[in-house]
């Protein structure tokens, strides 16, 4: 599995099982009544749990910025940004916003 992904958490002070070669865990806290833990390469993704009732803005912004609702339990949602896909989309608005800056080309007399 490439992208973030949710399993049970290991009971406090046993380990857990080991991640897929190049993740690393992290403790999400409750999901849907079960201590769960976070899958994810940190390379690639970022990880950003929301909890409770959030401002309206909220996911207008995070969507703005790359990031994408991969979950919720009802009460708190799961946010991944790819970080290569986010770096693309903002070379790709500053190669295009310097272009629309630069003025047409002239005849030079």
């Amino acid at each position: 599995m490439s992208d973030p992904y949710l399993r049970p958490a290991p009971p406090e002070g046993v380990p857990g099982d080991p991640p897929p070669p190049g993740r690393v865990t992290a403790p999400v806290g409750p999901w849907a009544g079960r201590a769960m833990e976070v899958v994810y390469d940190p390379a690639r993704h970022d990880v950003v749990f929301l909890r409770g009732v959030t401002s309206p803005g909220l996911a207008e912004g995070l969507s703005d910025t790359g990031w994408e609702q991969a979950g919720t339990d009802g009460e708190n949602q799961m946010w991944i940004r790819d970080r290569s896909a986010a770096a693309g989309r903002c070379l790709q608005r500053t190669a295009c916003a310097a272009l629309a800056a630069t003025p047409p080309a002239r005849r030079l007399a």
